[in-house]
């Protein structure tokens, strides 16, 4: 019965030294896991920012409310945080006014699109034959 008891007990400390090495593990880490957020789009970086710059100025509304944060203070963080927002707001819609005046060239010279007159298919300006149907093209 003893020898069971010293079993129970070495068992007992084993898994609390095996605990405590699984939870102390992260600490004793050398390398560090960087975390990447760069976003490909810049336009979702941007409107992630302006996310960021509105509930920046949430909390320091509530902050002033709750007394942690004087007048003069809430006053200069919020001018600031929107004139950073107007910024980040107007680069969005710039971007996006550069894609628009991008699509719109590209309707342009999707009109001067030419098409086989014998399939339909669309063919490329400077084509002699179809690539689908092999007919000859009239020279324009």
């Amino acid at each position: 019965m003893e020898v069971m008891i010293k079993m129970v007990e070495a068992l007992g400390i084993l898994l609390a030294v095996a605990t405590t090495f699984f939870i102390a593990r992260p600490f004793f880490k050398t390398k560090q896991v960087e975390l990447n957020f760069n976003s490909t789009n810049k336009v979702d970086e941007l409107v992630a920012r302006k996310t960021e710059l509105y509930s920046a100025i949430k909390d320091i509304e509530f902050d002033r409310e709750m007394g942690k944060l004087s007048d003069d203070d809430y006053v200069g963080l919020r001018d600031s945080y929107k004139a950073e927002a107007a910024q980040v707001i107007q680069q969005i819609e710039q971007i996006k006014n550069g894609k628009k005046r991008k699509k719109n060239k590209g309707a342009k010279a999707s009109s001067q699109e030419k098409f086989c007159h014998e399939c339909g298919d669309k063919i490329a300006a400077d084509d002699k034959f179809c690539m689908n149907c092999g007919t000859k093209q009239h020279s324009s």
